[in-house]
């Protein structure tokens, strides 16, 4: 399937869902359809969510009988039934009591034979329905020769007007199919680009042979409605511009909306200002993309039109229901769930109310009928929409019948183009390994978003920054496949609220020339966790109590009450977030740390706590017990970090707390990860520091994506010393670029899941600068690193082996040379500078063995090199040895983070 992109990104995400679904409505069959509340995170919170049934009116959009021959190829067998509705006895009674008026396609009218017109306008009238007509009211020319929906061939519309009138039809409304978006910001072939005012003055001029057929019809208009808050205004604009050139006001403004969450939020603005202006304002409902069965889209029709007039409170005077996509493909019964008329006569139920209060983490909620009467005994779903992107990535997958003439598929990633659009708003979404399966045949394809330099890794997780301008297009794998097969889809996705059909993970079918014809898409949603499924109580009400993980994760809680025989659907949705910039994504997030101090220049302050600080982490509790144990030091610390091996270890619950309380006080996260690659190659690595396999790497991606977390900083461990100097066991010796393609394997999949995390390296000194051309192999590495991985290195971190006897004097070598120290990080700075590096240095301890006596020559070592002017950019305090046991209090000059406080104390 082609399509193509608006140019206009400025105004609006692509719409080219819209723009090819469209132009199929002149080839569409006669007879069928065409073409809250937010508060304080710990405060009380409360919506009430009520429906106002009975108040719009009704708008269906079918037509006369059409035979098939007459169809389009396309549409043929497509909502055949529809020719049958204007009929007496069609099975939709309940509706058609309800409906004001109904809608005729323009292909319709065209394709139906006059005896069928006449028998559909004669059940029109029987039914006091009126007749709209979806027409354009613009006509191509020389100046203008858009092959749009809204621009018409010179006389066919005063053809179809005529046909109408001669077959006993009394047209009293017509529908403008969308003048203003593709007269004025459309930017595909031939387009316009006209002002309002021009396109108002051809629609007055056409007008007037309209009302030469047709004297009394009122004219109104259809628009597209996306994720623009700047689009919503000019549609506003053109409201006022269309009364002061026409001479009389639109009879009616319908919005065909994109249904993403900021399209949603921007009816309730416009239906205001049209309010304001005495416009009638209508919603077309149906559903999106298509998705795969009539009882998916007339589901999702549903909760469209539920969410809209339940949650956010809207009420068209319009209701429209409307479908250009083969979903469904029957119309009737409207009591059939599936059938398209199933949607209206939903709609037509009285409508419930839900009422939704936080208190704490306490929810409560009341579910009562139109007559405000409590509803006992009632089912009540309530989950939680992860619309930051905090809880982590959820399986999706659609199962369905490999199509005729596939040969092959590809397996690819689309956002921001192919029927996807972006939002104003920064939005996010990861994408994990994307599987295939083919029943019958046995193929199985697991397909990897993050290409590694290795064959047979497992499939890592990638996350997207979806803005307005940015757009994937990414083909992963291509296969053979096997027409008629069952086959299932499937991939772990997670996404930002906003991001709602911003991008999908896709399989498209090739046919034996290698030509794409169709595909199905696995879209970006938010995940959705169940907390429970609770029952009402005599007064129609109930009570859940709020994991922390769902408040910390800042969730949107719906409550779902799946309506009865007479009642409607009703949902009720509350925010737990406090600010709209809490509903990002953390993965793409930028971490900025606070300054260190007030002086200028202050370095980046790193703390590695030991087990008696992770201990706080245990709970709210002991965090807020321990606190005021490092007042003090806190107030400088920017960054905490933890060893992978800590990180594979801890539980969701304790990382959850490390990022929530580290988020408090804006400390960012820290990894001293294990980066040079060690897999399925015994003996080489095995058993080396530094050393780790893809697989882990991933389990700790996965687990920091499901609690929030985000590293701001990665600093590998060793992996020059270990990977390229170093000659014992299992000693890999790789050259400086085989090195670099073995760090790259982990090192991408962070960048993959974590687009902003700065990485480093921390290497031993002197052991490093004992090497013969030590500064030569350092930048060959530090290019090499760059070249393998797509990102460049930030900092040289150096872990100074204080024991090591060159940098000691005395008989026992037991006393810090400040003389060999002094030379030592001179020489290592001035190595990491000119390779554009920054320098860090890691403050400890060296051979005492006692907490005071390893605290006192940590003293010393900080002492030496800040006397030595290097003045490094990052400072880490942290210990590997038994001594010192303990982080805190930092009063406790034998506690480590008391060398905090010394530091900024003295320098």
């Amino acid at each position: 399937m082609k399509y193509f992109k608006p140019s206009f990104s400025q105004i609006f995400s692509p719409l080219l869902y819209f723009v090819f679904f469209h132009l199929l409505l002149f080839l569409s069959p006669s007879g069928s359809v065409y073409g809250q509340t937010r508060g304080p995170v710990d405060g009380a919170t409360s919506v009430t969510t009520k429906g106002a049934p009975g108040t719009a009116r009704i708008w269906i959009v079918t037509g006369a009988h059409v035979e098939q021959k007459d169809m389009a190829p396309i549409w043929r067998g497509i909502r055949v039934d529809g020719g049958n509705m204007l009929m007496e006895g069609a099975p939709w009674e309940t509706v058609s009591r309800h409906t004001q008026v109904v809608k005729f396609p323009p292909a319709n009218i065209e394709r139906a034979k006059d005896p069928a017109l006449q028998r559909a306008f004669r059940d029109l009238d029987r039914r006091h329905i009126a007749m709209a007509l979806e027409a354009s009211l613009l006509i191509r020319s020389s100046h203008c020769a858009e092959t749009t929906e809204a621009y018409g061939r010179p006389g066919s519309l005063e053809w179809l007007l005529k046909k109408i009138q001669r077959n006993g039809g009394d047209l009293q409304y017509i529908a403008m199919d969308e003048p203003f978006f593709y007269g004025n910001s459309f930017s595909g072939p031939n387009a316009c680009h006209d002002s309002a005012t021009e396109i108002a003055r051809e629609i007055a001029e056409n007008l007037k042979m309209v009302r030469t057929i047709f004297p009394k019809v009122k004219v109104g208009d259809i628009e597209v409605l996306g994720d623009s808050k700047s689009w919503t205004d000019e549609l506003i604009k053109w409201v006022d511009t269309y009364r002061s050139v026409v001479g009389e006001p639109l009879a009616f403004l319908h919005v065909d909306i994109s249904w993403s969450k900021p399209a949603i939020r921007n009816l309730a603005p416009l239906a205001e200002r049209l309010k304001q202006r005495k416009v009638p304002f209508g919603i077309i409902y149906n559903a999106d993309l298509p998705p795969g069965t009539d009882k998916e889209w007339t589901e999702k029709a549903i909760q469209n039109f539920i969410e809209i007039e339940s949650v956010l409170g809207v009420h068209p005077d319009d209701a429209i229901f409307q479908t250009w996509v083969p979903q469904p493909s029957h119309m009737l019964p409207e009591n059939r769930p599936g059938a398209f008329m199933n949607v209206p006569f939903q709609y037509l139920h009285a409508a419930s109310t839900l009422t939704l209060t936080r208190q704490g983490n306490i929810l409560t909620g009341r579910l009562t009928d139109a007559s405000d009467r409590p509803l006992p005994h009632a089912g009540v779903l309530i989950d939680a929409l992860d619309v930051g992107g905090r809880m982590g990535l959820t399986d999706r997958s659609l199962t369905d019948v490999v199509p005729g003439g596939a040969k092959s598929a590809v397996i690819g990633i689309r956002a921001n183009l192919e029927g996807s659009r972006a939002t104003d708003e920064l939005a996010g979404a990861a994408v994990g390994g994307i599987q295939y399966r083919e029943l019958g045949t046995g193929r199985q394809e697991v397909v990897s978003p993050v290409t590694l330099p290795i064959t047979g890794a497992p499939p890592s997780i990638r996350t997207l920054k979806l803005t307005p301008d940015t757009t994937y297009l990414w083909n992963l794998k291509q296969f053979a496949v096997t027409a008629g097969k069952t086959f299932t889809l499937k991939a772990p996705i997670m996404a930002t609220g906003n991001a709602e059909h911003a991008g999908y993970a896709t399989i498209v079918f090739l046919d034996s020339a290698g030509k794409g014809f169709t595909r199905r898409n696995l879209w970006f949603t938010p995940s959705k966790l169940r907390l429970d499924s609770v029952i009402t109580d005599e007064d129609g009400r109930f009570r859940l109590q709020l994991s922390n993980r769902v408040l910390d994760a800042q969730e949107e809680i719906r409550a779902f009450y799946e309506g009865n025989q007479d009642l409607r659907q009703s949902m009720a949705s509350l925010s737990l977030s406090s600010a709209r910039e809490d509903a990002m994504m953390p993965a793409l997030v930028p971490f900025r740390p606070l300054p260190s101090s007030p002086k200028e220049g202050s370095p980046l302050v790193y703390l590695y706590p030991l087990t008696d600080f992770t201990q706080l982490f245990n709970s709210d509790a002991t965090w807020q017990a321990g606190e005021r144990k490092w007042e003090g030091a806190g107030r400088h610390v920017q960054v905490m970090a933890f060893s992978t091996q800590y990180l594979t270890k801890v539980s969701d619950s304790i990382l959850s707390n490390i990022v929530k309380m580290l988020k408090s006080r804006n400390i960012g996260l820290g990894i001293e990860s294990l980066a040079t690659n060690w897999y399925h190659e015994p003996p080489c690595g095995m058993g080396i520091e530094g050393y780790c396999d893809p697989g882990t790497t991933n389990a700790i991606v996965a687990k920091l994506l499901r609690v929030g977390g985000t590293p701001a900083y990665i600093g590998m461990d060793e992996p020059l010393w270990f990977g390229h100097f170093y000659d014992g066991k299992n000693a890999c010796r790789s050259s400086l670029q085989d090195l670099a393609g073995r760090v790259a394997v982990n090192i991408r999949i962070y960048k993959a899941a974590f687009p902003n995390v700065v990485i480093g390296d921390i290497e031993p000194f002197p052991a490093v600068s004992n090497q013969p051309n030590w500064q030569a192999d350092l930048a060959v590495w530090v290019k090499a690193f760059h070249n393998a991985t797509g990102t460049p290195l930030s900092f040289l971190r150096l872990d100074v082996n204080w024991d090591d006897p060159v940098l000691s004097m005395g008989p026992s070598h037991n006393t810090p040379s400040p003389a060999a120290i002094t030379s030592l990080v001179r020489k290592a700075a001035s190595a990491a500078r000119q390779n554009g590096l920054q320098v860090a240095v890691i403050y400890n301890g060296g051979i005492g063995n006692t907490d005071a006596l390893w605290m006192q020559e940590a003293r010393d070592h900080i002492r030496i090199v800040e006397a030595s002017g290097i003045r490094p950019e990052q400072v880490i305090f942290q210990s590997w040895d038994k001594f010192p046991a303990r982080s805190l209090p930092d009063t406790d000059p034998n506690a480590l983070a008391s060398l905090i406080n010394y530091y900024f104390e003295h320098y």
